[in-house]
């Protein structure tokens, strides 16, 4: 089986998402929440200077901006209009031939993302890819999306461990697919190391010697004709 495996933020879309629905959120359910978005640039400094990892930060953001737990409908709404409207016109033209081709070639398609599976599943059901498999949040009794993460971030090593877990729960052994991997960030080393055919999507200069050193392909997905 072939199996075309992309990451979302920056090499499917042309920006990240986490933050622009964060605040997409905010304002069409709470508008009064965006008076923390001072405190919310604050915290994307601390991380960066790396004063606690990206799982802590994600969870702070998303109560901080949507709230503790969410009314899965009203979630729901949001996430479909946030996807029709903020990300679906925001695909890369290189990133939609890609997808487009391989889909041409019957491979099966997957999204692999940090990124939370609750708009994260909407993009790849929208967009016809196969799967997704994403960061998730835990769900509360009542039913209602908890901000705590269900388990490990959807990044780095762990990124491939759930993709792993994915293809055990699929039945798919490793040996009988070809993967290829499309990704814009270092942080994907894993993943890309796993796959059959490596692609390293819009690098910068500095990514483009890691890639020489990987024997990973680049692709500009800038444009339809960078594919």
């Amino acid at each position: 089986m072939n199996i075309a495996i992309y990451d979302l933020d920056k090499t499917i879309t042309r920006s990240p998402t986490f933050t622009r629905f964060l605040l997409y959120y905010a304002r069409r359910t709470a508008p009064l929440r965006l008076v923390g978005l001072p405190i919310w640039i604050m915290a994307l400094i601390g991380y960066r200077m790396g004063f606690y990892g990206r799982k802590p930060l994600k969870q702070f953001g998303i109560s901080m901006f949507m709230g503790r737990n969410l009314d899965t409908a009203n979630l729901s709404e949001v996430v479909t209009n946030f996807v029709s409207e903020a990300v679906l016109t925001d695909i890369q033209a290189g990133a939609a031939k890609s997808i487009d081709n391989d889909r041409s070639q019957s491979q099966k398609l997957l999204i692999a993302t940090a990124a939370p599976a609750f708009y994260a599943n909407k993009i790849g059901e929208l967009m016809g890819f196969d799967a997704v498999v994403a960061t998730r949040h835990r769900l509360l009794p009542n039913g209602r999306t908890c901000h705590f993460i269900d388990g490990e971030n959807c990044y780095g090593p762990e990124k491939l461990k759930m993709v792993r877990t994915w293809f055990d729960a699929q039945g798919l052994k490793r040996e009988d697919c070809h993967v290829s991997v499309y990704s814009d960030h270092a942080s994907d080393a894993p993943l890309l190391d796993w796959a059959d055919a490596a692609y390293l999507v819009n690098p910068s200069a500095k990514m483009r010697q890691l890639a020489a050193q990987k024997n990973w392909q680049v692709r500009d997905f800038s444009s339809a004709k960078g594919h």
